[in-house]
């Protein structure tokens, strides 16, 4: 038994396929082919039922195999990390992607822990929910911050959620709206008015589940131009919703142009935000270090 033989296992199987595993891995589709046969001849059992229909799926023994195979291979990771966290200059890279409206904090986050580890390349990106998870159950990036509900229908195995903190939905209008005044809302005295919605799976979750509970409102335009949104509702052509530790940042709403009213008389969805990892990916030495500074961003929200 190898490192090899552990590490094609593991891909393959995140696959279900030995030709994409041999791709990732850069080795021939053969050679993997082999290797794993060679490994299961040594411990006398199966670990992977190979078909041309239904790929490559872990047998019930292999599945006991690749939980083991995941730890030796998470181990060997630490000690790489332990022996580079030795050397006076650290370096590496990160990759981070959010839902979009959370990327300030990401970037204040990044701002501190530059100052500590300036040889460090972090990425970010912005991504919906469904793809940030994705991303992170197939290793594209390292963590991500997403909006999540157990309501919805999102595929979240292999995939560690903490839940960091919970926004408050409000309603946003112009200055010059009569609700501007108002200071609280309920849900029935703002039927007759115009919305704008952000075009994201959380928005769009928490307005499909709006218009079940009472009725559908006359929607002006959705869109993923938050500039567009604000000006929209600063002309006093519609309101909208949105996350009161989101919208706070924005200078049309920090001036008084924009004011947030408190929503009453409506349970919306349970929706948390929260980093997405992967269960079996190695959480490095940087990336703890990073995850540190992100949740004392997230502290002075």
């Amino acid at each position: 038994m190898n490192f090899e033989q552990l590490l094609y296992i593991v891909e393959v199987t995140k696959h279900n396929s030995l030709s994409i595993a041999a791709q990732n891995l850069y080795v021939t589709q053969s050679a993997i082919s082999q290797s794993i046969t060679s490994l299961e001849k040594e411990l006398g059992l199966k670990i992977l039922h190979r078909s041309r229909g239904h790929g490559a799926v872990p047998t019930d023994e292999g599945r006991i195999i690749l939980k083991q195979a995941y730890e030796v291979l998470r181990k060997l990771e630490e000690i790489k990390e332990t022996a580079h966290s030795f050397n006076s200059m650290v370096e590496g890279e990160l990759k981070v992607s959010s839902i979009p409206g959370l990327t300030t904090i990401l970037v204040k986050a990044l701002a501190a822990f530059k100052q500590d580890y300036p040889q460090v390349n972090v990425e970010i990106n912005e991504k919906s929910s469904s793809s940030v998870i994705e991303d992170v159950r197939q290793h594209q990036i390292d963590i991500g911050l997403i909006a999540y509900s157990p309501d919805w229908n999102i595929n979240m195995e292999g995939i560690a959620f903490e839940s960091l903190f919970e926004g408050k939905q409000k309603i946003y209008v112009s200055k010059h709206s009569p609700l501007a005044f108002t200071g609280a809302i309920s849900s029935h005295e703002i039927l007759d008015q115009t919305l704008v919605t952000y075009y994201g799976e959380f928005m769009q979750h928490f307005v499909h589940d709006f218009f079940n509970k009472y009725q559908p409102m006359k929607i002006l335009f959705t869109s993923n131009n938050l500039d567009g949104i604000l000006q929209a509702i600063n002309e006093s052509l519609a309101i909208t919703f949105a996350p009161d530790f989101i919208m706070k940042n924005y200078p049309p709403v920090i001036n008084g142009e924009i004011i947030p009213v408190d929503l009453v008389n409506h349970r919306g969805l349970n929706i948390s935000f929260g980093l997405v990892l992967s269960e079996d990916k190695h959480i490095s030495i940087l990336l703890n270090k990073y995850i540190h500074y992100l949740k004392s961003e997230i502290t002075k929200i």
